[in-house]
């Protein structure tokens, strides 16, 4: 076998490959002894076609059989000989027609892990800032009034009832750009939750002040990298008619209201205190997750290199392909949805290509510090998936070595990156500061009442 690499770019290696004729010969010979066992020819017992005879029948599919076994079996030889390590599958660019007697040559572009040069100084000591974790008695409120939302019965509005906030409306809507219908974007009885902006928070807020029985024109324009191909980048005209109206009646926020709830609490104070704990750990999780971002976007500053190109084009894939299934989960599809394909996958390159730098960032930063993860941990991982997917252990091992590890790495990485950084605590305004800032957001009204 001869192999010749060809330089593409620093992170792309063409792989000229030939293989010669006693292989292919070989080869051949073995694909027409399967192919033998396989078929029945007219005339001849099965396993005694000649192999004259088979070529003759079956040219095609031999030669696809022969190219690709010929293939599979080179091609990472020909990687290892040439000392390539590949960041996704490599893609077989051209190959010769098969010739018997004759030498078969094929050309394979592998991607490759960029060089990266990193020291100790590039990722230790980095300075980022802490978000506060304390739960204060205003957002415990906000949860309860939140519940009491939820809970709170729904009764039909009176008649002359103007919409507010938290109000149910039952509407119906057409839509048009440039007076022609919007195919799909309609409906005879849509429940809008005002407020919530669930269903489009710039209509939701026209709702505001409105009664049963109203009518209401609204003009949106849609903004270009909208996923809903036929509302971007359009002025969308809604034409809404207002079918009835909802109020929710509250009911008193007391240990029996609590009780009711079903929610496995006794008393007001004990929901409370749930919700204090939650919001803490919430609180927690969102500091670290700021931490973190602040982590990699100053190693993404500091570090450049080249990404691998369908490095990127695998991460946009894999987001696609996991979005699919959550719309699917739903009952929809990108068409039902009115996503292009096309469209999702300029709107997720940014962020796929920011991705693919943080992983390779932090493989060279875990080669580097020797960072890796315990047998022990994966073969308990490994037990636990087996047993939840009901898969064998040896499968679970593989889906935790392909899937799990480079996740599971690229965290214990974060969290020594973490260790090692310095927590700048948040600025406290000074009290000329907070009077300064309080008078800008004081309204002109006020200022002129304080002034005189």
């Amino acid at each position: 076998m001869k192999v010749c690499v060809e330089d593409v770019s620093a992170v792309q290696k063409r792989l000229n490959v030939e293989l010669p004729p006693e292989v292919v010969a070989k080869e051949i010979d073995r694909a027409c002894q399967k192919l033998g066992r396989e078929v029945s020819v007219k005339g001849f017992r099965k396993g005694k076609v000649p192999k004259a005879v088979l070529k003759r029948l079956f040219k095609e599919h031999i030669e696809e059989r022969v190219v690709e076994n010929l293939i599979q079996e080179s091609l990472p030889k020909a990687i290892e000989e040439s000392k390539l390590t590949p960041i996704v599958r490599p893609i077989i660019e051209k190959f010769d027609n098969l010739r018997e007697k004759e030498s078969f040559s094929y050309t394979a572009l592998v991607d490759i892990r960029p060089e990266i040069k990193i020291e100790p100084k590039d990722y230790e000591g980095l300075e980022i800032e802490s978000l506060p974790t304390e739960v204060t008695e205003e957002e415990i409120e906000q949860h309860l009034k939140a519940l009491q939302m939820t809970f709170a019965d729904l009764k039909p509005a009176e008649k002359d009832h103007v919409i507010q906030e938290n109000d149910i409306a039952i509407i119906s809507f057409k839509s048009f750009i440039n007076n022609e219908p919007v195919p799909g974007h309609e409906a005879e009885a849509l429940y809008v939750d005002v407020g919530t902006g669930e269903f489009n928070l710039i209509i939701e807020k026209e709702l505001i002040g409105k009664k049963a029985g109203d009518t209401l024109e609204i003009e949106i324009d849609y903004p270009e990298d909208s996923l809903n191909a036929q509302l971007a980048g359009q002025k969308v005209f809604y034409k809404v008619f207002i079918r009835e109206v909802y109020v929710r009646e509250l009911k008193p926020l007391d240990d029996e209201f609590i009780k009711k709830m079903n929610l496995g609490f006794e008393s007001l104070e004990q929901l409370k205190e749930r919700i204090r704990k939650r919001l803490e750990e919430e609180k927690q999780k969102k500091a670290e997750e700021f931490a973190k971002e602040q982590v990699l976007a100053q190693l993404r500053e500091r570090i450049q290199f080249e990404v691998p190109e369908r490095y990127v084009e695998y991460k946009i894939a894999r987001m696609i392909e996991q979005m699919r299934l959550n719309l699917e989960e739903k009952g929809h599809t990108f068409e039902s949805a009115g996503i292009t394909e096309a469209k999702l996958r300029e709107k997720l390159r940014p962020l796929a290509e920011q991705q693919a730098r943080e992983d390779l960032i932090l493989e060279r930063i875990a080669e580097i510090e020797n960072i890796s993860i315990d047998a022990k941990e994966l073969e308990e991982k490994a037990q636990a998936l087996a047993e939840a997917s009901r898969a064998s252990l040896e499968e679970a091992k593989g889906i935790i070595m392909t899937s799990m590890v480079p996740r599971l790495l690229a965290e214990k990485t974060l969290q020594f990156l973490l260790s090692k950084a310095k927590i700048k605590e948040p600025e406290v305004p000074s009290s000329t500061e907070e009077e300064a800032k309080a008078q800008e957001e004081t309204p002109e009204s006020q200022k002129e009442t304080t002034e005189e």
